[in-house]
């Protein structure tokens, strides 16, 4: 933010290599920043391949929208969770954005002036432009930073750790500000409102309002027109000197400053496939090792991803593991990975340049930088990819790491190893239930398996949970009610459906996944299936999102629409092909006002929020009532990332959702996730509410009404 706009007279008088130096700091600086992100592609680089990089046109749509660079208003700082902070990053991006503008004009403005004789364009607008830079440029930015001030010093959010490096950017911003107004002072003061001066040429200088003030202020003060001179030229030495330092500190720190670039570079960059779908892992018979134990096991869009992280803790405070006391913090996380990174990287690019076998890590990535219990503390429920700004995903790192410690080191909680056993024995992770596939069915109207019906239009994929648990049960049979209300043409597979696979691969277990996802395509590729329905969002998650994965690396197709009953419902309910009465709400203990729990897996990994509410509220009579966390800001149960099958210690994660459920005063919670429902069931149990509170699937309902 050099000040250089003004009168050639002015600037002439005593500067005569002050044009040459400008030209010699920039590139110096520039070439500060260069280096440093030199030296950290050279990091990034030491990652594996990255081949998600898919359409750019794609891509360019969804960085404008992401409000990377600040397009969009900072769109990733969602106004209703973070309207303080939306508001404070927007005026300080854009306030500086403009006096960079500003500076840049102003150097080209006068060097075409000066040397060519030329006057640049925007010198017939000069007055109306100095008022944008002014207000919209220099007022904008003290805004930003006087509400940044308050927010760290005084608000002080409990998530913010780097108190140092906040104070010094924030010190280096002020001093910018502070210098550049005054440099514009000094000059207006001594050419535009000092009748005396013999450099006075008159101007309208109010079209640079807070210039003006300062000049009207040192003139006041009885400062004269040669004490303003020396001051100028004393004070532009200053603030070139900080606009170095500072561009040095952000390249050789890779501080804050520097995620300006390398933040916009990750949201760019990131995978663009679904949320819901986990990170390939590639061919067993060609991977060398399986997961991640050292840096060079991650791509190189993840170790980029790291340089990414601002530090600004928005995943922490959205981490049900973090609210209930486990030690997985998605900040420290992405952090400590960084910090391993920085280790690390040097010690492999100086063996590669020097020909020589990568020396064994000092120090552990897994157990040591990280930590097992951190790993197996994630629900994969990504509260924190949605709350991150800057678009990193660390469900894949977290279970990256999973997969080598259950691939490479059989290193899992002993009730996870006892669900994936079953899995691989008995093709379901419930190692304790007496139900068969086929148990269901008993007491229904001739449900038909695929065989009995092989031109069915639906296939409603019952899952593990809906089969083989007794409370799941009640909720398959409704949906088969449901489906044989509305004369849905659909058929099961019975005997022959096993499970997709989604707790062995969030588990780690990417091997005993493909398994089972490819048993599954090859049954349902075997008869002329065109859209399968589900009831469990993890059921539905895995087979629309992660099949095709799988189905590539089998050379076949998957060419199925697979959708979750809330949307098919829905569906029918538009149709007309399904009508709903009015419930017994004294029989069913005021189920007239509900309140709804958004399973991760079918919102923030899926986007289904509306059609839930919908089938709810078309219900005659029932109302929602929300919770204090729903939709994407939507509170996990606990079950996710195989956590159903893993012991708990300390506060249980569905306990502080059963919470937010009883803070609602409503009777009724309803789910449209199986693991949800035994979550909230055991939650409102434990809470001694089971009396008068209790959790339904919302199919449950819609049966009943219909």
């Amino acid at each position: 933010m050099l000040e250089l706009a003004g009168r050639t007279d002015f600037w002439n008088i005593g500067y005569p290599l002050l044009g040459a130096i400008v030209y010699l700091i920039a590139p110096i600086s520039l070439a500060f920043i260069a280096y440093a992100l030199y030296r950290r592609v050279q990091f990034w680089r030491v990652g594996s391949e990255y081949d998600e990089l898919g359409s750019h046109a794609t891509r360019i749509r969804e960085f404008l929208r992401s409000g990377a660079f600040g397009f969009g208003g900072h769109g990733k700082f969602h106004p209703r969770r973070e309207r303080y902070a939306t508001v404070m990053h927007f005026a300080i991006f854009w306030g500086f954005a403009v006096l960079f503008v500003a500076t840049t004009f102003a150097a080209i403005e006068f060097n075409f002036e000066e040397y060519l004789g030329v006057p640049f364009p925007t010198a017939y607008f000069r007055l109306q432009t100095s008022f944008i830079w002014d207000v919209f440029g220099g007022v904008l930015a003290a805004i930003g930073i006087g509400m940044a001030y308050w927010r760290r010093y005084v608000i002080k959010p409990e998530r913010l750790n780097s108190f140092a490096d906040d104070s010094l950017i924030l010190g280096y911003l002020v001093l910018l500000l502070v210098t550049g107004f005054a440099l514009e002072g000094l000059r207006i003061g001594a050419t535009e409102l000092n009748p005396n001066s013999d450099l006075y040429a008159p101007s309208d200088a109010l079209w640079s309002p807070v210039g003006w003030l300062v000049g009207k202020l040192l003139i006041v003060a009885g400062i004269s027109t040669e004490a303003m001179l020396a001051l100028h030229k004393a004070l532009w030495w200053i603030h070139a000197a900080i606009f170095a330092v500072g561009l040095a500190y952000a390249a050789i720190s890779f501080s804050k400053l520097s995620h300006i670039i390398v933040s916009s570079l990750n949201i760019y960059l990131r995978p663009m496939r679904p949320r819901g779908a986990l990170k390939p892992m590639g061919d067993f018979e060609t991977l060398e090792s399986f997961g991640a134990t050292d840096i060079k096991d991650l791509t190189w869009q993840q170790l980029l991803s790291y340089d990414a992280c601002t530090n600004c803790g928005r995943c922490q405070d959205n981490c049900p593991a973090w609210a209930s006391g486990k030690p997985l913090s998605p900040r420290k996380v992405i952090q400590d990975m960084r910090g391993y990174m920085e280790q690390r990287a040097p010690e492999l690019i100086g063996a590669a340049v020097a020909g020589e076998t990568a020396p064994a890590p000092s120090t552990s990535m897994v157990n040591d930088a990280v930590g097992e219990e951190v790993l197996w503390s994630c629900t994969t429920c990504a509260a924190c990819v949605e709350a991150c700004p800057v678009g990193i995903s660390h469900i894949d790192s977290i279970v990256d790491m999973r997969r080598y410690l259950m691939l490479e080191q059989a290193s899992a909680p002993d009730t996870a190893l006892t669900a994936l056993q079953s899995m691989e024995q008995r093709g379901h992770p419930w190692s304790g239930t007496t139900l068969t596939r086929e148990s269901w069915l008993e007491g229904m109207e001739s449900v038909p398996t695929i065989d009995e019906n092989p031109n069915a239009e639906i296939l409603f994929w019952v899952g593990c949970t809906g089969a083989l648990v007794e409370r799941g049960v009640s909720v398959t049979q409704a949906m088969a009610s449901v489906l044989k209300k509305a004369d849905v043409n659909f058929a099961v597979l019975g005997t022959q459906e096993t499970c997709t696979g989604d707790p062995a691969r969030r588990m780690g277990n990417e091997y005993l996944f493909q398994i089972l996802a490819g048993q599954n395509i090859e049954t349902i590729n075997g008869y002329s299936i065109k859209t399968v329905l589900t009831t469990c969002p993890h059921c539905f998650n895995t087979m629309r999102n992660e099949y095709s994965q799988v189905a590539e690396g089998f050379e076949t197709d998957w060419d199925v629409e697979v959708l979750h009953y809330t949307e098919y419902v829905d569906r029918l309910i538009s149709e007309g092909r399904l009508s709903m009465t009015e419930i017994d709400t004294a029989s069913q203990n005021g189920v007239n006002e509900i309140t709804y729990h958004d399973s991760c897996y079918l919102g923030r990994h899926n986007n289904i929020y509306e059609q839930p509410r919908t089938i709810a509220n078309a219900v005659p009579g029932v109302e929602v009532r929300e919770m204090s966390q729903c939709r994407s800001r939507g509170f996990c149960c606990g079950a996710g990332g195989g956590r159903m099958w893993m012991e708990e210690a300390g506060e249980r994660v569905n306990h502080i959702r059963t919470e937010h459920f009883l803070e609602t005063d409503t009777d009724t919670v309803a789910v449209s996730c199986p693991f949800c429902l035994q979550m909230f069931e055991e939650g409102i149990s434990a809470k001694g509410q089971q009396d008068s509170k209790r959790a339904r699937d919302l199919i449950e309902i819609v049966d009943e009404a219909t």
